[in-house]
């Protein structure tokens, strides 16, 4: 691989968009990795695969395609035990860098990053230090980059090419808190409405 070589994980194809674009930009060679056991049900991963797929197609990068779909079971209890969201977060991270950084070394590539830095709902320092640990264990450097200013050209450029937009991280602890925070929301402006309805009334004649 040359001095610019970037092996870059990506969480879904959206999020694929801005990193691969603007790494490109600067001169890099990115070749994406496909690597997120987290995400469950085995629909919701193909889903994501295929989206994956289908982004890379539209940008025209190599895409590396790792791994089947886990039962949720297992994935939960290489967590072990963590399910607090942040803290387990630094466990699914870890898991996927440090696949990452393997393939990338497996495959000489000179640096790894994630499209997981792109995100604004991600843990963007948690991110960091694993990926710099992951880093030191295995001898590959580690490419920081912050693409969350492009959070909003990511979200269009996804829209234009007709790409799945997931609600939720991936997994499944992930999207009961994602329905239990949008029952929450509803809730409120079901009571603001209301708020709104009984002070109309208090003031008709």
């Amino acid at each position: 691989m040359g001095e610019n070589s970037v092996f870059l994980h990506i969480c879904c194809g959206p999020c694929s968009l801005m990193p691969v674009m603007h790494l490109r930009k600067e001169g890099f060679e990115v070749t994406a990795f496909f690597f997120n056991p987290n995400i469950h049900p085995e629909e919701e991963y193909e889903f994501r695969r295929a989206c994956a797929q289908l982004a890379a197609e539209k940008l025209d990068y190599p895409l590396v395609l790792a791994g089947e779909a886990q039962a949720p079971a297992k994935w939960i209890k290489a967590l072990n035990g963590i399910t607090a969201e942040g803290e387990r977060c630094v466990q699914c991270y870890r898991q996927r860098l440090l696949a990452t950084a393997l393939e990338a070394k497996k495959h000489g590539f000179r640096f790894f990053t994630t499209s997981l830095l792109y995100s604004r709902y991600q843990h963007h320092e948690a991110i960091c230090r694993e990926a710099e640990q992951v880093a030191l264990e295995t001898g590959v450097a580690f490419l920081y980059r912050d693409f969350r200013p492009y959070w909003y050209d990511g979200i269009n450029l996804s829209k234009e090419l007709g790409l799945y937009r997931q609600k939720w991280c991936g997994c499944l602890l992930s999207r009961k808190e994602a329905e239990i925070q949008r029952e929450q929301r509803a809730e409120q402006k079901r009571q603001k409405a209301l708020v709104r309805k009984l002070a109309m009334a208090e003031h008709m004649p």
